[in-house]
Parts: C-alpha cells; sequence; structure tokens
C-alpha cells in the first residue's frame, strides 16, 4: 500500500493543529508569516486540505439522528427545505469558492477606490488575497460543519415538546446568529493580517465587495 498521501497528512496535522489554535487566538499573529508575500502559499494551502479532510469527517462521524432531510418537520423545516436542494457533498468545496470569491472582490474593489482615490491604503496582491481566505477557510470550513450538526442535534422532538417550537427556534437561530458574526469577524481579520490594514478598512473593502456580490447575483437571478 502506498503510505505516501497517510505520511503527508500526519506530517500536516501537527502544524495545521498549531495554525489552528494560533488562528482562534489570533488571526493578525497566526497569519503574520504570509503577510505580503504576493505569492499562494503551500502552507495554506496544505492546511486548507487539512480543513476539507477534517469537515468531511466531521461530516460523516456526527450524523444528526433526529433530522431526516427527505421529510423536514418542526424547527429546522425552512432550513432543511434549502438543504435539501444542495448537494451536501460539495458544499464545504461551495463555501470554500463563496470566501475566495469575496476575498478577491474586496481586493479589486480595495484597488479600485485606491485608483480613485489615488491613495494606496489596500497593500499586497491578490495572491494575498486568496491567502487570507485560505487561512480563513482551512479554520472555519470544519468548525462550520460541527457548529451546523450541533445544531442540528438540538432539533429533537423531545426538546421541541419540552421547551416549546418558539423558544428552540430563538436558541438555534440565537447560536447561528452568534457564530456567523464571529466568523465574519474572523474573516475581516485574517484580510486585515494579511494586507497589512486595520480592521476597519478590511471590513470596507469586504462589506463593499459583499454588497457587490449580492447585487449581481441578485439581478442575474
Amino acid at each position: 500500500m502506498d503510505e505516501g498521501p497517510v505520511k503527508s497528512l500526519l506530517d500536516i496535522l501537527p502544524a495545521y493543529l498549531n495554525f489552528f489554535i494560533g488562528f482562534i487566538r489570533s488571526p493578525r499573529t497566526a497569519l503574520a508569516p504570509y503577510a505580503l508575500k504576493g505569492r499562494v502559499q503551500g502552507n495554506l494551502t496544505s492546511f486548507l486540505l487539512a480543513g476539507v479532510a477534517a469537515a468531511y469527517i466531521a461530516g460523516a462521524v456526527m450524523p444528526s439522528a433526529s433530522f431526516n432531510i427527505e421529510s423536514p418537520r418542526g424547527t429546522m423545516d425552512l432550513f432543511a427545505k434549502w438543504l435539501r436542494h444542495q448537494d451536501t457533498k460539495v458544499l464545504p468545496l461551495e463555501a470554500l469558492l463563496a470566501v475566495l470569491m469575496l476575498a478577491l472582490a474586496a481586493h479589486l474593489i480595495g484597488k479600485l477606490f485606491d485608483r480613485w482615490q489615488d491613495k494606496p491604503s489596500l497593500l499586497g496582491t491578490a495572491e494575498d488575497s486568496v491567502n487570507a481566505a485560505l487561512g480563513f477557510a482551512s479554520i472555519f470550513l470544519p468548525l462550520s460543519v460541527i457548529v451546523l450538526l450541533g445544531m442540528l442535534s438540538l432539533a429533537t422532538p423531545a426538546l421541541e415538546q419540552r421547551f416549546g417550537q418558539s423558544v428552540l427556534v430563538i436558541t438555534i437561530a440565537g447560536a447561528l446568529a452568534a457564530y456567523l458574526l464571529a466568523a465574519i469577524g474572523y474573516l475581516v481579520a485574517s484580510f486585515a493580517a494579511v494586507h497589512r490594514v486595520s480592521w476597519a478598512g478590511a471590513a470596507s473593502a469586504l462589506g463593499t465587495a459583499f454588497i457587490c456580490i449580492a447585487f449581481v447575483a441578485d439581478n442575474i437571478t
């Protein structure tokens, strides 16, 4: 048996875990070695592969027995109806592409504003924006799968009957909203760290990019 891929994964794992812990503690510190490099970094690509693998492993070992995607009901009806039309096997990759598109769009918009104002405020290249997206996605792809499945596991008939549907919906929605806000904060921090700009500057570029992407997507569909 060819042990090359297994050995490579075992070699990556300690570095990935160190990056994971360091990133959660401080994205700016964890991404400092990759700031303004001007090239897509191999380490971050390896971390992304490890994160994607962790996301699929989490999806395999954390089934939600209470959630029947073919028969959505109760607390998770709306989410189930959306998820039923998705290919769950490619959702992590779709999320990665979305993050990459947002980072690149933010980079482009930031550079356009720099030209318009004739005052450079966004340092670095498009490759640096890709590095920010890779670093962020390597951490939040597996975390998102774990959080999502954890929330789905709460949607049991027993809990719904005990606490009521309204309380359960508010609890799940509140937890997901808090997680989403934290994820957005970390994405902005990643972009700021790699480009060595302020958090506010990165938030402005990413927010404008998201609005532009949402506007284009809404008009296309």
